[in-house]
């Protein structure tokens, strides 16, 4: 393999600036993932609505969970593990967002169980960003430009209209 492509990991990346600038499939890397990730999770999303005429949402959460175990042995196997201080902070937040996604899911999957529509259920809850960019400026102090703002607002205008 070439040394400016990465090898395609279930790990996170290490954040270094060669990494960063690396190129996988003639893309930047970073839109490579994020593009698998956009036709993975479009794939999980129709799945999901399949899954819910079957099982209850705590039920889906469950088997959801343990479908991540073999991606276990991947994760383990791929180095760039911070020790000490950052290792434990690193797990509290990462328990955390377990929670947060975990409890999240349920709602996902209880909202496809009670009849909502994997095609607007999807694309509507797929809008979670809005939340983080709300918390970024207010709690992390992050600026945005008037043009994310504009955004924004189409976001929520894409909220109403889905729900219509």
């Amino acid at each position: 393999m070439s040394e400016n492509v990465p090898e395609l990991s279930l790990a996170a990346d290490s954040g270094s600036s060669r990494s960063r600038a690396s190129k996988l499939l003639g893309l930047p890397a970073w839109l490579a993932y994020s593009l698998l990730t956009v036709l993975l999770w479009g794939a999980w999303g129709a799945v999901s609505k399949v899954a819910s005429g079957s099982v209850d949402a705590n039920t889906n959460q469950v088997f959801f969970t343990l479908g991540l175990l073999p991606l276990v042995p991947f994760v383990l196997r791929s180095g760039g593990t911070a020790t000490g201080r950052r290792l434990r902070a690193g797990v509290a937040w990462a328990f955390l967002t377990g929670i947060l996604g975990g409890v999240g899911n349920i709602a996902f999957f209880h909202s496809l169980a009670i009849g909502g529509n994997a095609s607007i259920v999807v694309p509507a809850t797929a809008l979670f960003p809005v939340v983080t960019v709300i918390l970024a400026v207010t709690v992390l102090r992050e600026r945005i430009s008037k043009l994310q703002w504009l955004g924004l607002a189409v976001a929520f205008a894409a909220i109403y209209l889905l729900s219509t």
